[in-house]
């Protein structure tokens, strides 16, 4: 079990690398971590994650109350929804990387069966309906999704990520990212290609290679894109001949 100070480190290491990467900019982001006793430690409101200090690091209640000197991230109240529909969450991680905020603001998700390795690790990166930051709206937009998802894009606004530890939270971070920016510059290039169906079923069964437990969120093959678009077509189609 480590000690309050031992994650206080990790945070402050995972708050570097996100700035350091670019994930945000200015005061942009926060860092939260679940300690043993249902108490949380966050990141404090208005203070550059790149700077952040080891006493800048707040401890909350259940009910998002600072129980340390400081003041913690407004996003506090998100947190605390998300840990409260996810037992198994002991992290979180919020931030804004250029590509994947791209796709969040174009309100586009990453639901695309396209990459082994996200297939397995992720799966499919849904989309939350736009809400208001820092406010109750936002956590219950986050909770249509986060159920099923480790990973999600905030339409308007930017990604959550969760895992069992602070660094599992931020690597899953740096996959989206990076599943971003391929799918946008394959989307240049003339789209993606889908995988079929099986093609999915085979990494399904070797999900375990990349220490994955269970499945992941079921994304779009090339086959559910074909229905999709089917159905949109017959749905059209109706709507014309109502017209008519």
């Amino acid at each position: 079990m480590k000690t309050e100070r031992q994650y206080k480190n990790d945070i402050l290491e995972v708050c570097k690398r996100i700035y350091a990467k670019g994930y945000v900019a200015a005061n942009d982001g926060n860092v939260s971590v679940k300690l043993s006793d249902g108490t949380f430690l966050t990141t404090h409101t208005g203070r550059s994650k790149g700077f952040l200090t080891f006493d800048e690091l707040v401890k909350v209640d259940g009910e998002g109350k600072a129980i340390s000197k400081g003041k913690p991230s407004t996003e506090v109240g998100m947190h605390l929804g998300i840990y409260k529909d996810r037992k198994d969450v002991k992290a979180i991680v919020h931030a804004h990387p250029v590509f994947a905020t791209a796709f969040a603001v174009a309100r586009l998700s990453l639901e695309n069966c396209t990459i082994p390795e996200i297939v397995t690790t992720l799966g499919a990166i849904p989309l939350a309906r736009y809400s208001t930051p820092s406010t109750e709206e936002m956590a219950n937009s986050i909770s249509e999704h986060i159920k099923t998802s480790d990973a999600l894009l905030l339409a308007n606004h930017g990604v959550v990520c969760v895992g069992f530890d602070v660094f599992d939270a931020y690597y899953k971070l740096e996959r989206v990212e990076h599943f971003a920016q391929i799918s946008f510059y394959a989307r240049m290039l003339g789209g993606e290609k889908l995988l079929t169906n099986r093609e999915v079923g085979k990494l399904r069964e070797i999900q375990g290679k990349y220490g994955v437990i269970g499945e992941t969120k079921e994304c779009v093959t090339c086959e559910s894109s074909v229905k999709e678009k089917n159905d949109v077509s017959k749905a059209l189609a109706k709507a014309i001949q109502d017209l008519c």
